[in-house]
């Protein structure tokens, strides 16, 4: 590629200021070099001329004829001034293509080493634009002197570190992946078959067998409860492994609610324990309606779990700039100040519920990764003796 064929550096903003005003000194330097050299002959000229009105002057004054001395002069000043001119001239010509020489050598460097480092830069941002898109299998120079390189071999620390860091996080989540599917796979087909034999011998059971009978519903029982312990641990794995796919559309707040409580109503008439609505009808979120639903149906479960007999679970909504507010608030004995910073851990539990309930202790850590993962926030507040609120907020 030639030197006209490489100014696509010029598209630079500072380099090209820099070549312009490269460009421009060597052309006041020239013009200033073509103004001595001018002078230069005229000084020349003005010498020659008062050199020669002396000798005329003392010629005059010695009695030489005025005739034999313009004869001379006429004869040898013609010969001299075209010497003279003839060294002047070329004086010029050698400072001209000193300047040449001069301008397009200096012209020449700047073309190349800018060219040289646009290089440098192409090759620099086409490895970054690699590394954004996980690709670290190349380099970018940084044995090189100066800023730049200190630069470039910062940048490529960086991505080795990042790189680094990328396949471990690769490595993890495909072991967590593949450990919840082992997980689902080994754990759900036993169970099947446990639950499916304990329903045979429950039927297959008569009035004399009232022992059985009291075992087998206990297994049932202990069945139950360790699916659940597995959908809800399956559940806030999968969600802290990045593998949920949150499918957000526009719900009314209402239906959101509804959905969360529709199979705890019964449990909640059995206890003797209410649960009531309060929002506008006209509110809506933008939210995945079945994970959303899990977690306010969780905090309502959480909430039924620790409030006696008669009390009430107050489910409302309201409207804010940009979110919306979920508030689920019990009547409760509210929970213990040691407790409060601990209830979103995984399978931390308080003190017992009532009629001997109590959760596996992943029900609030799941809401608080569903909410988390939508971009929201789950948060608690539990003043001694007046209840809990627990307060989901969503992007509005």
């Amino acid at each position: 590629m030639g030197v006209t064929g490489g100014m696509g550096f010029l598209a630079d903003k500072e380099q090209k200021r820099y070549f312009y005003h490269v460009a421009a000194v060597l052309f006041l330097v020239s013009v200033f070099a073509v103004a001595i050299w001018a002078e230069g002959g005229q000084g020349v000229k003005s010498v020659l001329l008062n050199y020669d009105k002396y000798v005329i002057s003392s010629l005059i004054g010695q009695g030489v004829d005025e005739a034999v001395i313009r004869k001379a002069f006429a004869e040898t000043e013609l010969l001299f001034l075209t010497d003279i001119w003839g060294v002047h001239r070329r004086t010029g010509l050698w400072l001209a293509g000193l300047f040449f020489v001069l301008w397009g050598g200096l012209l020449l460097l700047a073309v190349l080493f800018f060219r040289a480092r646009e290089q440098v830069y192409e090759n620099a941002t086409r490895l970054v634009e690699r590394f954004m898109e996980g690709d670290f299998k190349e380099h970018l120079p940084r044995m090189g002197e100066g800023g730049l390189y200190r630069l470039l071999g910062k940048v490529d620390g960086l991505a080795n570190a990042l790189s680094a860091g990328n396949e471990e996080a690769v490595k993890a989540k495909e072991f967590l992946k593949d450990t919840i599917s082992d997980i689902s796979h080994q754990l759900k087909t036993p169970l099947s078959a446990l639950m499916m034999y304990n329903e045979i011998i429950e039927s297959e059971t008569g009035r004399d067998t009232e022992a059985v009978l009291v075992f087998t519903r206990k297994t049932s029982a202990a069945l139950t409860r360790m699916e659940e312990l597995i959908q809800a641990l399956l559940k806030v794995t999968r969600l802290d492994a990045g593998a949920v796919v949150f499918e957000k559309q526009k719900w009314p707040l209402r239906d959101v609610v509804c959905r969360a409580v529709s199979e705890l109503w019964v449990r909640a008439k059995e206890e003797g324990k209410e649960i009531l609505f309060a929002g506008g009808d006209d509110i809506s979120v933008e939210c995945d309606l079945q994970w959303t639903g899990e977690a306010v149906g969780n905090l309502v479960k959480n909430a039924l779990d620790y409030t006696d007999r008669g009390g009430q679970i107050r489910v409302s909504w309201e409207q804010f700039p940009g979110m919306v507010r979920i508030s689920v608030k019990d009547n409760g004995k509210g929970i213990d100040e040691k407790d409060l910073y601990h209830i979103f851990k995984r399978f931390y539990r308080a003190f017992k519920g009532s009629g001997g309930r109590q959760g596996v202790g992943l029900g609030l850590p799941l809401a608080k990764s569903i909410a988390e993962g939508q971009g929201g926030t789950l948060s608690v507040q539990s003043p001694p003796g007046e209840g809990t609120t627990f307060t989901l907020m969503l992007p509005g």
